[in-house]
């Protein structure tokens, strides 16, 4: 080292001790021959031990690591270096040391490698600092994960049922509205509704009714495939929406995979029951037809699929629209209908043809429409059902028909009996027996009320207040029917505990008698059952003489239905009862006096 150079150093030292930088040179071996005081004020490194070693002895961390390999080759190529960094203990208290080095090589006049001189600078603050921030910067990476995994969550349960795994109606609802916002393309929507859900519930309990919807829900999915996505809108209720139809006819064959997958028996409690499903299919243009109006469409395809039988799919066409449109109408005039007093009683006359005499009617709704005429009641109860208005048309049908009872008693026709229809609802009503009670004021025309099999046998004499009432109406003298027997599921328990007084036997039984070994069997079997319960019966839907002598042949001797006469009117049947010979009132039944020729009635 020349004198300039000595010179030179003690400048750069002087400077240095106003610095956090410190000055290194090794020689030609990569020896350190010198440091700047500010080095050991630093690094607390003795320099005097660290003069005359290379650096690949002096002990830092990872010198494995592939930075000191290339850090090394550099040294070895005798390429100036920049900026690297390692870290190493202090060897007087073993606390952490990070130092960043820059390197420039040296060279004589000749060319020749002589050594390097740089700078070294204590980052242990630095990178103390930055760990600390990248430590902090993975906790608030952890903590977001925690928040992003707790929002999905949270939308997963906002839109997620969480007894099936479907999507809900707020999902439904959100899709539906974004698949009709896309253009030029046709969305179908599938809604879908298990025909025998509330028998499981009423009958095997709330568990198992979860069960066969989480299976239901399994089922539609498999039978979906990637096709379209399902939605648990409620109850039993499911949504599919389908886009960008591949055929036209996909929704239905789609429809038909789920019926036939819910066709297949359920496990339950022990038993396989089955529980069939009725689906609903609209399709619309999206950006022109309105989520609504597509969802009112499938509801209104699935009414007529529950009503054209179940178990069935039924799409919405031109024709069935303007059907739907033109119920709805209708169904819109029955509150103001019952305020007019435009449903009427109409009677249809019953007959023992082993006297040959009237031994009752059954009261009949029908609707005296200003419009459309007199309307059957097919064409609006089961709307007068969905808008909770039946029970009031039941009661001003009872109302009337005890009026109609006493002016023919005044006029020197007295029916034996009248059977009226009673809503479910009203059947649980427990002001029910009082009204009757009071509206019954011809005790001497026995009243009875029908009871339909397929819906009240089992399940309504279950209900308390449903077996308070028939106990009430049943002192009050009231008797019990029930309608449109053998098409229903009512067990013999359900029988016994109802013990109803007659059975009326459905005519699509009756009228299939004199065809049908099979029916002729069932018919015969009813018969023999209300024989020996000692309950009377009455076939319902006679429509020929060959029905009534099939009947008759199997023990049934009492009927009505066409054959015997049409539902009349008050003045058409007054007119009737002046003809015919009317069996005397006896509460134990009609009286056998005498008999005549049904040709002469019929």
């Amino acid at each position: 080292m020349t004198i300039e150079d000595d010179k030179v150093i003690r400048i750069l030292d002087d400077f240095s001790g106003m610095a956090s930088d410190w000055f290194w040179e090794t020689d030609s071996e990569h020896r350190f021959c010198y440091f700047s005081r500010r080095m050991a004020e630093v690094t607390k490194f003795d320099i005097g031990a660290l003069l005359g070693k290379k650096r690949d002895i002096i002990p830092a961390e990872k010198m494995s690591d592939p930075k000191w390999i290339a850090h090394k080759a550099d040294l070895a190529a005798h390429r100036p270096f920049r900026n690297f960094e390692y870290k190493m203990h202090r060897p007087h208290d073993g606390t952490l040391l990070w130092i960043r080095i820059a390197g420039e090589p040296q060279f004589d006049a000749d060319g020749t490698f002589v050594g390097y001189r740089g700078v070294g600078h204590d980052i242990t603050d630095e990178k103390l600092a930055m760990q600390r921030l990248e430590e902090s910067n993975a906790a608030l990476a952890e903590r977001n994960a925690e928040l992003n995994e707790a929002r999905r969550h949270l939308e997963r349960s906002a839109n997620e049922d969480a007894l099936t795994g479907l999507f809900n109606r707020r999902a439904f609802e959100r899709d539906i509205a974004h698949a009709l916002q896309q253009t030029d393309q046709v969305v179908a929507l599938l809604h879908v509704d298990l025909d025998r859900f509330k028998w499981v519930n009423d009958t095997f309990g709330h568990a198992a009714g979860d069960s066969v919807l989480r299976t239901a829900s399994k089922r539609i999915q498999l039978a979906l495939g990637d096709a379209g996505r399902p939605y648990r809108v409620g109850g039993d209720e499911f949504m599919v929406i389908l886009r960008q139809l591949a055929t036209d006819d996909l929704p239905i064959w789609l429809g038909d995979r789920i019926i036939e997958a819910m066709a297949k028996p359920i496990a339950i409690s022990k038993q396989r029951v089955t529980i069939g499903a009725s689906v609903g299919v609209a399709t619309g243009l999206a950006g022109e037809t309105r989520a609504r109006l597509l969802i009112s469409r499938a509801d209104a395809a699935l009414y007529e699929a529950k009503n054209g039988g179940r178990n069935m799919v039924c799409q919405v066409t031109p024709a069935l629209q303007r059907q739907i449109d033109d119920r709805r109408s209708l169904a819109s005039d029955i509150p103001r209908a019952i305020e007019r007093g435009e449903f009427v009683p109409f009677f249809q006359p019953q007959i023992d043809v082993q006297t040959g005499r009237i031994i009752g009617a059954e009261t009949l709704v029908r609707w005296q429409h200003p419009d459309r005429g007199m309307l059957p009641p097919g064409q609006f109860l089961q709307s007068a059902v969905e808008l909770g208005l039946i029970d009031r048309i039941d009661h001003h049908m009872l109302v009337a028909a005890m009026q109609v009872s006493l002016r023919l008693r005044e006029a020197g026709y007295p029916l034996p009996s009248l059977s009226v229809n009673v809503s479910e609802a009203r059947l649980i009503d427990p002001l029910l027996p009082r009204q009757i009670d009071t509206l019954w004021i011809d005790r001497d025309c026995l009243l009875s009320i029908e009871l339909l099999e397929t819906i009240y046998f089992d399940e309504a004499s279950e209900n308390n207040q449903f077996s308070q009432n028939l106990s009430q109406l049943k002192e009050l003298g009231v008797r019990i029917e029930t309608d449109d027997f053998g098409t229903g599921r009512a067990s013999m328990t359900g029988l016994l505990k109802i013990a109803p007084d007659r059975l009326k036997i459905d005519k699509s039984l009756v009228q299939e008698v004199v065809h049908s070994s099979q029916k002729r069997s069932l018919v015969k079997a009813i018969v023999e059952m209300a024989n020996a319960l000692d309950i009377d019966c009455l076939a319902e839907g006679v429509e020929t003489q060959a029905d009534i002598d099939a009947i008759t042949a199997l023990g049934c001797c009492k009927f009505q239905g066409y054959a015997i006469s049409y539902p009349q009117s008050e003045e058409d049947l007054l007119a009737y009862l002046s003809t015919v010979p009317i069996a005397a009132p006896d509460r134990q039944g009609p009286n056998p006096d005498g008999s005549e020729d049904l040709s002469q009635i019929a």
